[in-house]
């Protein structure tokens, strides 16, 4: 008996010790259901609806190499940089990101719920969740900053947000855009001086908006471009004459508005439709202003 006493402790204190070293696996959840998109935003946001709500909405993939200060809605995401608008003012009450597809994905990303924000953020009904120490994961990677009820999940065959319905409507808009008689034209040819490109929108008004063409080589030059709206008129820039594809090198410097991080954008009044014929965006500098383009792949670098 003694002997057998003596093996039921020796294998205790061997489970014992070996079970410091077993790594725990994720738990697996059911996340909430998000419902549908309408339900949490209800206002009236113009002529690009529930879009303008995102710093990034696409219908294709889109890619995140730098650190991205805002919300991301997308059909899918290669998340290599973390996104989420950071806590400043505290002026958002709510923060939602919707990402339908992703393989990867830096478990930095999201911005923690505190006392003036709320999060909503939703994933894809295949994408792969569970839960490890409190946090929800996503095909793996523990997201830090985000807690089970931050976090949403599609149910098969529903979509928080639809969009091929979105983009269909944004087409029209980018469509429409791009019949309207501008109020003037720049092309490359308007900034002799390269090392003082400005774009002066004192003297242009217009009704509802002000909209304005500008060449897409305009854009590709890698020295700023200054816009001045001393009236903070809404602006719709259409860009023109460019092919498929586009890097924009120009840094976008838009009154005495920094490009910087904040929760207020009041004064982000200035809008770009690059259009339905642009397919691959890649921003390659600083960029202010809100982004059309229905049919593009977007890169942000």
């Amino acid at each position: 008996m003694k002997k057998r006493a003596s093996l039921l402790v020796l294998v205790a204190l061997l489970f014992n010790i070996f079970s410091y070293g077993v790594a725990v696996s994720a738990e697996t959840y059911i996340p909430k259901d998000p419902g549908n998109i309408y339900n949490d935003l209800t206002g009236n946001y113009g002529l690009l609806g529930i879009a303008s709500q995102f710093h990034v909405f696409a219908k294709n993939k889109t890619t995140v190499n730098a650190h991205t200060d805002g919300n991301i809605a997308t059909h899918e995401l290669d998340a290599k940089n973390n996104f989420g608008t950071e806590l400043h003012e505290g002026l958002l009450n709510q923060e939602i990101n919707y990402i339908q597809k992703t393989d990867s994905f830096a478990n930095s990303s999201g911005i923690p719920t505190g006392s003036t924000r709320m999060n909503k953020f939703v994933v894809g009904s295949n994408v792969d969740v569970a839960l490890q120490d409190g946090h929800p994961t996503v095909n793996g990677s523990r997201l830090d900053h985000l807690t089970p009820d931050d976090f949403y999940k599609d149910r098969a065959g529903h979509e928080y947000i639809d969009f091929e319905q979105e983009f269909a409507k944004l087409n029209v808009a980018a469509n429409d855009l791009a019949t309207i008689t501008p109020a003037k034209t720049y092309t490359a040819a308007d900034f002799p001086d390269m090392n003082n490109r400005t774009i002066d929108l004192t003297d242009l008004s217009d009704t509802g908006f002000l909209l304005v063409n500008i060449d897409a080589e305009v854009l590709t030059m890698n020295t700023p471009l200054q816009i001045i709206n001393p009236n903070d008129q809404v602006v719709v820039f259409n860009v023109i004459n460019s092919s498929s594809a586009l890097n924009v090198q120009s840094p976008i410097k838009y009154n005495d508005r920094s490009n910087h991080e904040t929760e207020d954008f009041s004064d982000a009044n200035i809008s770009w439709n690059f259009g339905n014929e642009m397919t691959d965006l890649t921003i390659s500098a600083p960029f202010q202003g809100t982004i059309l383009a229905p049919n593009a792949t977007i890169r942000i670098t």
